[in-house]
C-alpha cells in the first residue's frame, strides 16, 4: 500500500461557494455561515445554569449562504462531493429562517434552496431534486489539482 501523506484540511468548499458567489450573484447581497434560528430557548428551563443558557445562541445552525432579494431568500449549502445529509440540513434551514431575529424583514420572502456540488453524485442530486431542492454543479479551476490528492474512491459520487 503507498504512503500517503496526510493533507492538510483547507476551506475548499467555502472557497468554491465564494467563487460561484461572486460569479452568479455579483450585485446581490450575499451572506455566508449564516447562523439560523432564536439564539434563546422559547422559555428558559429552570435546571439551566446561567452559561448554558448563555450557550444557547452558539448551538444555533448556520447556512453555507444566504442570498437576499427583492422577492426571495436562497440559501445554499455547498460540498465538494454532496452527500444525502445536505438535503436535511437545506431543509432544517428553511424551517429556521423565519424563526431567525436578524433576518425578521425576510421571514416571508419565499425561500429557494440550492445544493452546489463539484463532484456529482447522482444518487444525492436525483434524491434533492425530489425534494425541490435546485442543483447546481460548479467546478473551479483548482478542481483538477484537488482531485489529485483525494483517493481514488473520493473523486467521484455514487452513480445510478
Amino acid at each position: 500500500m503507498a504512503n500517503r501523506e496526510k493533507r492538510s484540511w483547507q476551506p475548499r468548499e467555502m472557497q468554491m461557494l465564494s467563487e460561484w458567489l461572486r460569479k452568479v450573484f455579483p450585485k446581490s447581497v450575499k451572506m455566508t455561515r449564516v447562523r439560523l434560528g432564536s439564539p434563546k430557548p422559547a422559555e428558559p428551563k429552570a435546571y439551566m445554569s446561567p452559561e448554558e443558557l448563555a450557550m444557547i445562541g452558539a448551538w444555533r445552525r448556520w447556512a453555507d449562504a444566504l442570498i437576499i432579494e427583492e422577492d426571495r431568500v436562497i440559501l445554499v449549502e455547498a460540498a465538494i462531493r454532496p452527500e444525502p445529509g445536505d438535503i436535511s440540513k437545506l431543509e432544517l434551514y428553511r424551517m429556521l429562517l423565519p424563526a431567525t431575529p436578524e433576518l425578521a424583514e425576510h421571514k416571508a420572502k419565499k425561500i429557494d434552496l440550492v445544493l452546489l456540488y463539484a463532484i456529482e453524485d447522482a444518487a444525492t442530486i436525483l434524491l434533492a431534486r425530489q425534494h425541490g431542492i435546485a442543483c447546481i454543479e460548479y467546478k473551479p479551476e483548482w478542481l483538477p489539482s484537488y482531485m489529485e490528492l483525494l483517493m481514488p474512491r473520493e473523486r467521484r459520487g455514487v452513480r445510478l
